[in-house]
């Protein structure tokens, strides 16, 4: 009986320990990031123009307010970030994202574009009697993260949560940003998630925050480009993203870990 006695009073106290060990663990949950919506161009330098002539800085505002509207539903902090006038390096714009994200510990920066293709794949069409450039070589969403920067890996993190929810609410990534031509060759991170490298991008190389450049469709497919017009698809994917718009949670502030190529 004094063995046994003395067995069970050693594993009182191992088990005593781990309970302690584990008390001592930090707390998992943690709060969503705040986010700050960057409307990707201005009305002066309004970016692609799409399949039917639309600019791509109408679609990047009219999402950018679908956004907000959702994310403000679902509860969540956001800022929006609009330059209007001239902004040629966007000096503006980083300044105004840095000063917006200096006071908050834990925030989530998304810039929201709509994409194009090389000019090598441009036809064209008359819309309305107007000769309209399109392409039907590309579609689907592309994500693009600083990778050589202190947050790279919780941008990467982030993107990828974003695009899990893309994909399981029907969207599909493009790669056609990795093709081996003048003006793309962008080093994919994630391929099946269609995620690129993006340190070429002022915006996101100079982020002091995690962000993702979010391309949300090829608007020069008109394909995609009536699609993503769909109120209901729009919808979708703008819960998509707010669903997807995640930190990794951390006691102390990450370090700079660069993304291996």
């Amino acid at each position: 009986m004094t063995g046994f006695g003395s067995q069970h009073v050693a594993l009182l106290m191992l088990l005593g320990l781990a309970a302690c060990a584990g008390a001592r663990q930090p707390a998992t949950d943690c709060p969503a990031p705040a986010v700050i919506i960057d409307i990707g161009h201005t009305a002066v330098a309004p970016g692609a123009t799409a399949a039917s002539g639309a600019t791509e800085h109408s679609y990047n505002h009219r999402f950018a307010a679908l956004l907000a509207k959702t994310l403000q539903n679902q509860g969540r902090t956001i800022h929006t970030v609009e330059i209007t006038g001239p902004d040629p390096r966007l000096d503006r714009r980083v300044e105004e994202i840095r000063s917006i994200t200096y006071g908050i510990t834990h925030s989530l920066v998304l810039s929201v574009h709509h994409d194009s293709v090389q000019e090598r794949y441009l036809k064209s069409r008359l819309v309305d009697g107007v000769e309209r450039l399109y392409t039907d070589t590309a579609t689907g969403f592309s994500l693009f993260v600083p990778a050589e920067t202190a947050v790279a890996g919780d941008s990467l993190a982030a993107a990828r949560s974003i695009a899990d929810r893309l994909i399981a609410a029907g969207e599909r990534p493009s790669r056609h940003h990795a093709e081996p031509i003048e003006g793309e060759n962008r080093r994919l991170l994630d391929q099946e998630r269609g995620i690129y490298a993006g340190d070429f991008l002022k915006i996101l190389r100079t982020a002091e925050a995690p962000i993702v450049l979010l391309e949300i469709g090829v608007i020069k497919n008109p394909a995609d480009e009536q699609r993503l017009s769909d109120p209901s698809t729009a919808t979708a994917v703008a819960e998509a993203i707010a669903g997807g718009a995640t930190l990794p949670c951390r006691v102390t502030s990450p370090s700079a870990a660069r993304i291996p190529g």
